[in-house]
């Protein structure tokens, strides 16, 4: 019996289209992992923290998520296979166009919502400038947390966005970003905390 790989905590990192297949990441901590287009197979997450990550159009086949904490993550357009969620406790976590029925024994804690359909957010036209400046960052540009190409607009993270400030405010925070390093912006929950801490900073 060949021993499982072992999958290492990872903090602030781009994994995006990773192929994780027969690995074990129990006990580990997934925190503003960025695992867009990402496919995990039989992983083991039991007791894992995955805290802060974006999973968009990740695929999940037989994976085992016992006693796993997650918390503030996006699950978008994801596909989940015979995975298991017993005593996993998932809170303030935000789920998009996603099927759960095959995710057995799962229970969604307070604050976490579930949408149908991607979201469709108004955008102002000072927000649109301020999208249109910050296009050419490319950390953003990278981890499309504001676009997802050059034609269309990460609407989902915007409409989240736009639920914790205010029209003015948002775009103010916005424009602060490009007087920090954004490396480490991986994923929407790192951006959303790095805009609270412009404001609560006082920066604006």
């Amino acid at each position: 019996m060949s021993k499982k790989k072992m999958v290492k905590s990872v903090r602030c990192r781009y994994l995006a289209k990773s192929h994780i297949i027969n690995c074990n990441a129990q006990n580990q901590s997934f925190i503003y992992a960025n695992f867009r287009g990402a496919i995990f197979t039989k992983v083991k997450f039991n007791n894992s923290t995955i805290t802060g990550c974006d999973f968009w159009g990740t695929t999940f086949k037989d994976c085992d998520f016992s006693g796993a904490r997650i918390s503030d993550c996006v699950f978008m357009a994801c596909k989940f296979s015979n995975c298991n969620f017993t005593a996993t406790t998932i809170n303030y976590t935000t789920i998009v166009n996603t099927s759960l029925a095959e995710c057995k024994n799962i229970s969604l804690a307070e604050r976490t919502t579930i949408y149908k359909n991607y979201p469709k957010c108004i955008l102002s036209e000072e927000l649109k400038a301020t999208l249109e400046f910050l296009k050419s960052n490319k950390n953003l540009r990278t981890y499309k947390l504001l676009h997802i190409s050059d034609k269309k607009y990460n609407e989902l993270n915007l409409f989240l966005l736009q639920q914790r400030f205010t029209a003015k405010a948002l775009t103010l925070l916005l424009m602060e970003l490009v007087n920090h390093s954004t490396k480490k912006i991986t994923t929407y929950k790192k951006l959303e905390r790095q805009l609270k801490s412009f404001e609560i900073g006082g920066t604006i």
